[in-house]
Parts: C-alpha cells; sequence; structure tokens
C-alpha cells in the first residue's frame, strides 16, 4: 500500500502537536540550556572564545560528515579562528566547498536578519561553488526542477535490487509557493515556544525539500537560527549537528516516520527537544574542559617545560581516544622511546598524569581525572 506524504493531505501544511506531551522535554531541554548558559556565563572571555570555536568547528565538519563528507577539522578550525579575528589564527584556507560550509555556519549566528528566499538560496550557492569551471550539480541558485524525475530520499540495496524509497518530497511545481509558505511562518512573530518552531522548521523543510542536494545541511543551519532566536548568543556554544551525527541512525527513522501519516508533529518535536537537551549536555561537558584546560595550564605551567607534553596534555584534556602509551606518545610527538618516557616520567613527578598498569600495560592518565 502506497504511503500518504503529509503534502498530499488537505491540511497542509498545518502541523500540530500536543501542548501537554511536550512539557517535560521543554523543561528539560530549558534546563540544560540554562546550566550551560551558566557556566558560560561565569567562564573567562578566553575560555568562552575557545568554547565557541568548538562548538563552530563541530557544526561545521559534522553536519558534513552526516552526509557523508568528510572536513578536515584543522582547516576548518583555522579559517572560522581568522573570520572570528581570534588569537592564534592560522594563515591557511580552505578549498572552496569548506568555505561555503563554513559561510553558511557563521551566516546562521546572525538570527536577527530575517529569513528570505534569497538568503537560503544563496547558503545553497556557496555549498556548491564553481570548482575549476565546473558546477557538481545541473541547478545551482534556483529550486529543483524534477527534469529528471521526482525528488526521492532513497538507499541503495544489494545489485540488481531497486533502492528502498524513504521518502517522495513536494513537487517542484509547488516548491516556490510552497517555501513563501515556510518563511512566513518563520518571519511571522508568534508566541509559540521556539525550541518547537525550530522543530517544526527542521521538518517543514526537508518535507519540501526544494534544492537538488544540501538539503539536510541547510535545515540544521536554519535550525541553528530558529534556535539562536529562541535561546540567544548562548546558543551558539551549543553544537546541534554534533548530536544528531551521534544519534544519525534515529535522526534519519525519526525524519522518515514523520514524514507521513499524521500531521500530529509530537513525536518528531519530542525527539528534537531530547536532541537538542542531550546536545546542551554535550557542550557543558566540552566548556568544563576547556575551563578545566586552562586552570591545568595555570597552575602547571612552570611544570609542562617542552611543546611536546603540552600538545600532549592536551589530547588528553580534549578526549585522546585509546590509553596514552609511551608508545602512542613517541607517535604523537615524533620522538624516540626513549624520550617518551623521560616526558612521561616528568609529568608524572609534577603530578600532571599518574601511571596506570604494569609491564606491557603501562598507560597515563590525567592526575585528576
Amino acid at each position: 500500500m502506497r504511503r500518504t506524504y503529509l503534502w498530499e493531505q488537505p491540511e497542509w501544511p498545518a502541523l500540530t502537536y500536543d501542548r501537554g506531551a511536550l512539557i517535560a522535554p521543554l523543561v528539560a531541554a530549558a534546563e540544560r540550556f540554562g546550566q550551560l548558559a551558566g557556566i558560560i556565563d561565569g567562564a573567562t572571555k578566553r575560555d568562552r572564545e575557545e568554547s565557541e570555536v568548538r562548538a563552530l568547528v563541530a557544526d561545521a565538519v559534522d553536519t558534513s560528515a552526516i552526509e557523508g563528507e568528510k572536513l578536515d577539522q584543522n582547516t576548518v578550525r583555522d579559517s572560522i579562528v581568522r573570520r572570528l579575528s581570534l588569537p592564534g589564527s592560522g594563515l591557511r584556507r580552505a578549498d572552496d566547498r569548506t568555505e561555503g560550509v563554513i559561510d553558511i555556519t557563521l551566516d546562521a549566528l546572525h538570527d536577527a536578519e530575517p529569513v528570505t528566499e534569497g538568503r537560503l538560496l544563496n547558503w545553497y550557492e556557496r555549498l556548491f561553488p564553481i570548482v575549476r569551471n565546473n558546477r557538481p550539480l545541473r541547478v545551482i541558485g534556483a529550486y529543483r526542477d524534477d527534469a529528471e524525475g521526482p525528488m526521492t530520499v532513497q538507499s541503495s540495496r544489494a545489485a540488481g535490487r531497486d533502492p528502498i524509497v524513504h521518502y517522495e518530497a513536494v513537487p517542484a511545481n509547488r516548491v516556490a509557493e510552497e517555501m513563501q509558505r515556510l518563511i512566513a511562518y518563520i518571519e511571522t512573530p508568534s508566541t509559540e515556544d521556539g525550541m518547537i518552531r525550530a522543530a517544526i522548521v527542521h521538518l517543514w523543510f526537508l518535507l519540501i525539500h526544494p534544492f537538488e542536494d544540501g538539503n539536510g545541511r541547510i535545515a540544521r543551519a536554519l535550525a541553528d537560527l530558529m534556535l539562536s532566536r529562541a535561546r540567544g548568543t548562548t546558543n551558539r556554544y551549543c553544537s546541534l549537528s554534533r548530536q544528531i551525527l551521534i544519534e544519525q541512525a534515529t535522526y534519519y527513522e525519526e525524519l522518515e516516520r514523520a514524514g507521513f501519516g499524521s500531521l500530529d508533529a509530537t513525536l518528531w518535536i519530542t525527539w528534537f527537544l531530547g536532541c537538542y537537551e542531550r546536545a546542551a549536555a554535550a557542550s557543558i561537558a566540552i566548556v568544563q574542559d576547556v575551563i578545566r584546560a586552562t586552570n591545568l595550564f595555570e597552575f602547571h605551567g612552570d611544570a609542562i617545560y617542552n611543546t611536546r607534553q603540552r600538545k600532549v596534555v592536551r589530547k588528553l584534556l580534549d578526549g585522546l581516544q585509546g590509553n596514552l602509551t609511551a608508545k602512542k606518545y613517541a607517535a604523537l610527538t615524533k620522538v624516540s622511546h626513549d624520550t617518551a618516557n623521560r616526558d612521561l616520567a616528568n609529568l608524572v613527578a609534577n603530578g600532571i598524569l599518574r601511571r596506570e598498569g604494569q609491564s606491557k600495560n603501562i598507560h597515563y592518565l590525567l592526575a585528576d581525572a
């Protein structure tokens, strides 16, 4: 039996929800975000800047990773630090496509500026710049035209079998009108909770799927913009895309379920609010790590006597994958095994690291971990 998509129903796009069912997830998200705001308010300017950079880098890198595209994290960081005119900016410029993702990530911070058709088309163009006089897509700077058939979201199956169609979007001849409705919703003043509006806008945009490609990244940028309107400048310290990447399978399941059947979006909004609450919780941990790193280097600065040690301690603070062994230290810093052991012994002697395990299982942890 063929699915009936929401846009095929006569009441579309009147998405509804159960306000009572959303009270608990709304309160949880607001409380968690309030905790993040309190920590940010008490942080130093330097720690706030570092926390913001980490969140913005995660937004740019992870929103691309969700779509299977890998961006170089260090290059993205250099570009963001340079654009924000912060200390320690590198000279490297990313490739045009990476710079385009960063453009959108930073432009979404300007939540006071109106969302217009022109602004969204500009985001689309920046995602797909001219590379060697060629465009990667057929239609750029305009809504899709469906010249090659309906816009569908599919997943492949084994050779010789038809792909699974998860969703078929609004026909191209309706896209311009549907986008006008969405933009009017975004820009019409409302007493509706801003986090609920962000969830609705994210879903609504993806149900229209107005572009040939890049719809997911633009939808997440729109959600960030709406959340900034709802929660203020503190939202820039919280990466929604980072959390969506962690929950990617569930994210797609929830979107698919929300795309057909009932116009009641309660389940989708509930999941979105929970994801945002978890994103805020993860951001709290990251900000606390930034503050912890500052305190550690200020307290033990004289004891960390070379750049190798500083580099490895920083990686531990950032969540180094796997145990830190002398072998891994030597590989990270490109020194001999003997030099690695001396550096590690010095860090243990000065109370920065502690040694765990015996013989071949010896590894090192931060002393206060």
